[in-house]
């Protein structure tokens, strides 16, 4: 962990909370203060940090190693289903047949074959779109964006995911953020492990309450040190008192994002909070402050007039 160029996370339990209003704002924040920064989209079946942050993308193609059956030399033994773990190779009619969904590339079907019956060949699973965010004033550090894509029809978000945090790490920024794809499945794993600290976007209402819950036990168990943005925020939430778990539980609230119509609005337009409402800038820069601080592992508390 390096508290000199941190990996921050930006992750929730559900969808819809602001991850993405959270990281586009807080990656130009950062960006304007000076420090090079790159922020990386892995929610990869629906990124939009795009339509806030338009970059001169060049685009690359993300490859998978699926198994593959040579015909001529295979025997049918089933020593391959056998070994694989995922259920990905069945014999159907005496044919060895793979299922590429769940093939996981991990070649033991190839050591186990006495006969080269099985091999790994590449397959296209999506795309990453890199580039420059455009339109940076010439005072401020360069903002780059890794965008990962997945292909229509493909299930393997994970290595999609893998490839975007490699060449976003490539890019050796001073900042590094992680927008993860919702909830607590493989791809948020593979989103956010090995990140420096994780911002978990949350609302206070019943569901958001709960999926906070649960993207908290991910983050804990992943070993990674956690702080709370609320959005959305206002004072009658129905008995919801996400800044009291907080405590509780020994989390920092480290933003309190209003309810304010002003900010829905710009976010439906496209654009960014801290342009469209210029009070909040300094919500960011904030955040992004004791952000920093938490991914150094200093000690932070909560923060002082979150909502309750």
């Amino acid at each position: 962990m390096s508290g000199i160029s941190p990996t921050i996370a930006i992750a929730s339990g559900k969808g819809g909370t602001g991850k993405t209003l959270v990281a586009t704002n807080l990656a130009m924040t950062a960006a304007r203060s000076g420090l090079s920064t790159t922020l990386v989209d892995c929610d990869v079946e629906a990124p939009n940090d795009h339509l806030f942050l338009p970059a001169d993308a060049t685009i690359h193609d993300v490859e998978a190693t699926i198994a593959a059956v040579v015909k001529d030399q295979c025997t049918a033994c089933g020593a391959c289903r056998d070994a694989c773990m995922y259920g990905a190779i069945r014999i159907l009619a005496g044919t060895v047949v793979v299922f590429p969904e769940l093939c996981h590339g991990c070649g033991l079907c190839t050591q186990v074959c006495m006969t080269g019956g099985m091999t790994e060949v590449p397959v296209r699973v999506g795309e990453l779109l890199i580039g420059a965010v455009q339109g940076m004033p010439a005072e401020s550090a360069q903002l780059n964006l890794v965008t990962g894509r997945l292909d229509v029809g493909e299930v393997k978000a994970p290595t999609v995911i893998g490839a975007a945090r490699r060449r976003g790490e490539a890019s050796q920024a001073q900042l590094t953020l992680l927008d993860a794809p919702p909830g607590v499945a493989c791809a948020a794993v593979a989103a956010v492990r090995g990140a420096d600290v994780a911002l978990l976007v949350t609302e206070e209402t019943a569901f958001g309450m709960h999926d906070l819950d649960l993207a908290w036990r991910l983050v804990n168990t992943l070993g990674i040190p956690a702080g709370i943005v609320i959005n959305r925020a206002e004072e009658h939430t129905g008995g919801i008192n996400v800044t009291q778990w907080a405590i509780e539980s020994g989390i920092p609230v480290l933003a309190s994002i209003p309810f304010d119509r002003r900010i829905a609005s710009a976010y439906a337009d496209g654009e960014l909070v801290i342009d469209a409402v210029p009070s909040e800038k300094e919500r960011f820069v904030q955040l992004l402050e004791r952000a920093r601080e938490l991914a150094s592992g200093s000690s932070v508390t909560t923060q002082a007039g979150a909502a309750s």
